[in-house]
């Protein structure tokens, strides 16, 4: 996570009419946190009063932004965000403040994007970094109130304790469970071909041990009109559960509304 000073380097030398290049270079910061930086902010007087306000945000005003019907491109991006965190998210603490990791396949550089892109709709005040691991990447991000924004934060790992939606969640879910569930489909879902007789039936699937999670998914393709079947599974020693949508018009309407993970 990129220090306040750095931008308020950065800034005050884009106010000072040098280049975007010659910044980058003067400060050893990379060009492109440079231009995100410019791009995000634009001045120091908004930096700074975006500091400000985040250093006095409390919970119910950060949560009141997520909450606002009428801020439909907040709303989508806490759907599909949610899904993500379910699937792949954990939340940790980290002295004053909690960490967000969500962990996503290297091979998939579209949802890295999709995914550091909704956290900034969600909260446009913190800075999101990517940590490097064997075969993945963590998005990361801290704020003071991850808790509150995904109450299904606990104890342990996830299929091992109760995950119910706060009513609202919910709400927000049942007005967009198309990015819901293109949230829970990206961290753990696939799309493949099922071959039978030598004939190519793609099938879009959805895997995890979390028996709540896994209702979630479900009560998800019953509102998209999407037919699903369920195999029960032991998978290192514990229950998972795969549940599939095979029907050639469902996977034709998620082809072009969602699509094969890139």
């Amino acid at each position: 996570m990129r220090a306040y000073e750095e931008y308020l380097e950065i800034l005050k030398l884009w106010e000072l009419g040098i280049s975007k290049r010659m910044i980058a270079s003067v400060t050893g910061i990379p060009r492109g946190t440079v231009t995100d930086c410019i791009k995000r902010y634009r001045s120091v007087q908004e930096l700074e009063a975006n500091q400000y306000l985040a250093s006095k945000s409390t919970a119910d005003e950060v949560l009141i932004r997520i909450w606002d019907f009428d801020n439909e491109r907040v709303q989508k991006a806490y759907a599909y965000l949610l899904g993500l965190y379910l699937g792949d998210g954990v939340i940790s603490n980290a002295s004053r403040v909690f960490r967000l990791r969500i962990a996503l396949d290297k091979r998939y550089p579209s949802i890295i994007r999709s995914c550091i892109q909704t956290i900034e709709i969600v909260l446009p005040e913190n800075e999101v970094g990517i940590v490097d691991g064997r075969g993945c990447v963590h998005v990361s991000c801290y704020h003071k109130f991850w808790p509150e924004i995904f109450p299904q934060h606990g104890e342990g790992r996830k299929h091992n304790r109760s995950i119910i939606l706060e009513e609202w969640q919910q709400q927000i879910v049942d007005r967009y469970p198309l990015e819901f569930f293109r949230g829970l489909y990206h961290s753990d879902g696939s799309r493949f071909s099922n071959v039978v007789n030598g004939k190519d039936y793609p099938r879009y699937q959805f895997t995890n041990h979390s028996d709540d999670i896994c209702k979630l998914f479900r009560d998800t393709c019953d509102k998209l009109g999407l037919h699903w079947t369920v195999k029960h599974r032991k998978s290192l020693g514990e229950s998972a559960t795969d549940i599939f949508i095979s029907k050639r018009k469902d996977v034709e309407y998620l082809d072009q509304v969602v699509g094969p993970k890139s």
